[in-house]
């Protein structure tokens, strides 16, 4: 399934891309004291995560991935 190939690269990138940003947001000023939008970056980042096992999953046995993600 190509499809799911082409999306499975789309979550790496955008996983990564919410990683990178967190990061950047925690290290660019010391004198933060709320550190939500890092902790929504981060879900968002596991969310991908996720998201990337369920396709890696679907792709390799449709069975396998019924049972474990659509209880």
């Amino acid at each position: 399934m190509r499809e799911l190939g082409l999306f499975e690269q789309y979550l790496i990138q955008l996983r990564q891309e919410k990683l990178q940003q967190a990061h950047a947001w925690a290290t660019a000023d010391s004198n933060h004291t709320d550190y939500t939008p890092v902790r929504i970056l981060a879900h968002e980042a596991e969310l991908c995560g996720r998201l990337l096992v369920a396709i890696r999953a679907l792709n390799n046995d449709a069975g396998q991935f019924i049972k474990e993600f659509l209880k």
